[in-house]
């Protein structure tokens, strides 16, 4: 019996010592576990216990990567004599100087990883001579003071696609084609075409697309190869859309549509929004009217939403009626998972949108054309606006049209308003 308890024992003591020596690799839990030996006999009861501490295990959880892109994105850059005869005078009747026209928003586009414009007027690569309403063509330089400002990309599907027939077009795109940037609406044939534009900013490929409705009553002539980008051919775009988001993982649609003068949204535009969405469209950019209309953020079924501008109204211009010089450059971050376990199906997230509110200040008989954000614009300067002698306005009448036409979530006037 006594080496039958020494057996035991020995063997208790050699599972202690196991049991201690596992511990001892472990880290230490709140609850410990209790060990009990079992009964000897009848008559002699020996009890082991022992504490063992829990494992330790701190499972990190790798958290989500985004990549995130700012934009920023303003209507059209629509060039009248005005503007490119006083860029010519600034630069003493030697070339062009447009920096004055555009000083006061150069930090705002630079500050973008993207900045998209409609060049409204045609760059004719210096082939033509500059001209105004209602052919227009604008100088190399202006195109050249677009890019060094910060402007990635320019959509060219608009109006005055062809103010200077075939000829003027080509030259255009011979250009933009000498150029580091985006540009999209017009292209030299079908193969052109058929090359959607894209880049990549961040981690993240983005692909542009531009559409006009109209070109004025101007046609290309019958056996010409090139195309411009058609917006009542909705077939077309739903398919290129798809197209594009097959290359890319954001597509943003230029939209060159709309009444002229008008600020009224119509149901064609929301019906047309809603189906260019529905096919992938992330943004839509929209420009034509020259004038502010409002901002929508489009529910698809995914739960994701497309951004939509339908007008920007003008970036810069020399009209004559109050309403075309308030414009407004559109903020906005697009966001995107791209750590090692983003997926396919990961969607961008769009956030951060602002309008920011801009004018179009010219002195008497359109004289030195420029641009102020509203932030910078005085009630002083409103009253002395050349256009007064033409239309109705004034700095009150800037904050009647934002808060008609803007949704006040993205444009909130009253951090603008002085007395």
């Amino acid at each position: 019996m006594k080496k039958l308890l020494n057996i035991i024992l020995s063997a208790a003591l050699i599972l202690g010592m196991t049991s201690c020596d596992t511990d001892s690799r472990n880290h230490v839990l709140d609850k410990p576990d209790v060990v009990e030996a079992s009964t000897v006999s009848e008559t002699t009861e020996t009890t082991s216990s022992e504490t063992t501490a829990e494992t330790t295990t701190e499972t990190t959880v790798p958290q989500p990567e985004y990549s995130t892109v700012s934009f920023a994105a303003v209507g059209d850059n629509l060039i009248h004599s005005s503007i490119y005869k006083q860029a010519n005078a600034r630069a003493g009747g030697n070339g062009y100087d447009f920096s004055y026209a555009y000083e006061n928003i150069v930090k705002i586009i630079r500050s973008a990883d993207v900045a998209v414009i409609n060049q409204e007027t045609l760059i004719c690569n210096d082939v033509f001579e500059p001209s105004t309403y209602p052919l227009f063509n604008s100088p190399t330089a202006l195109g050249d003071h677009m890019l060094d400002i910060g402007f990635d990309v320019f959509t060219i599907a608009n109006n005055h696609t062809l103010d200077k027939g075939t000829d003027g077009l080509t030259a255009c795109l011979d250009y933009w084609d000498g150029k580091n940037a985006v540009v999209c609406g017009a292209y030299r044939n079908a193969e052109d075409r058929d090359n959607i534009r894209t880049a990549e900013f961040e981690g993240i490929t983005f692909s542009f697309l531009s559409y006009t409705e109209s070109l004025n009553g101007l046609h290309l002539p019958q056996g010409s190869e090139l195309i411009i980008g058609d917006s009542n051919d909705i077939d077309t775009m739903i398919a290129e859309i798809k197209k594009a988001k097959e290359i890319s993982d954001v597509c943003v649609v230029s939209l060159h549509w709309g009444v002229e003068n008008s600020d009224i949204i119509s149901d064609y535009q929301r019906n047309v929004a809603k189906q260019l969405s529905d096919a992938g469209a992330d943004v839509i950019i929209g420009n034509h009217p020259h004038v502010l209309r409002d901002i929508e953020e489009i529910e698809r079924e995914d739960g994701t939403v497309t951004l939509c501008a339908y007008s920007l109204g003008n970036f810069i211009s020399a009209q004559s009626v109050g309403q075309n010089l308030i414009g407004g450059i559109l903020e906005f971050d697009v966001s995107l998972r791209v750590d090692e376990n983003a997926a396919e199906s990961d969607k961008p997230i769009i956030g951060n949108i602002e309008l920011i509110p801009i004018v179009t200040h010219y002195d008497g008989s359109y004289h030195d054309v420029r641009i102020y954000k509203l932030s910078d614009y005085t009630r002083e300067l409103a009253e002395s606006h050349g256009v007064k002698s033409m239309s109705r306005f004034g700095y009150d009448y800037i904050f009647e049209v934002l808060k008609k036409n803007i949704n006040e979530k993205y444009c909130d006037t009253e951090e603008y308003y002085k007395e």
